[in-house]
């Protein structure tokens, strides 16, 4: 897969299934994100994985229909952030784009759960999925994701 695929993909509100961050220059940020523990049944973030790999050494089964929950804009970084979930339910969406609607970066995980709410603050994204967690992306490095 390329980015063009992406792109393409997005006019038609469909997004790759993958754990991770897609940048415009052809490389992917890939994620293991272990989201619940199965014991006590609380949020946490362990054993996360970042590898980073040239995004058309990545085979992509499917595509997932997004749908746009919503969108904000920062005249100072020039871009705006369109948010959402998959057809699953489980997944959730970051778009990045520049003032010219072109893809910066993107970010799609299987488990997130949908991103209903998002908010620019200085240089973070912060994406509030249907469970209250708050997932916060460096705009210049999104793989240095956290969540809170």
């Amino acid at each position: 897969m390329n980015f063009a695929v992406i792109c393409e993909g997005w006019k038609n509100r469909k997004l790759p299934i993958f754990n991770g961050i897609a940048y415009s220059d052809g490389y992917v940020d890939r994620f293991n994100i272990d989201y619940y523990d199965d014991n006590n049944y609380e949020r946490k973030t362990i054993n996360r994985k970042r590898v980073k790999i040239e995004l058309s050494s990545i085979e992509v089964d499917y595509f997932s229909n997004v749908t746009i929950y919503g969108k904000v804009s920062s005249k100072e970084k020039r871009i705006t952030v369109i948010y959402g979930g998959g057809s699953d339910g489980s997944e959730g969406f970051i778009v990045v784009e520049s003032h010219e609607q072109k893809i910066i970066w993107l970010a799609f995980f299987e488990e997130s759960n949908e991103f209903e709410c998002c908010e620019i603050i200085e240089n973070n994204i912060i994406a509030y999925n249907n469970l209250g967690d708050k997932w916060v992306f460096d705009i210049d490095c999104p793989s240095n994701l956290r969540i809170i």
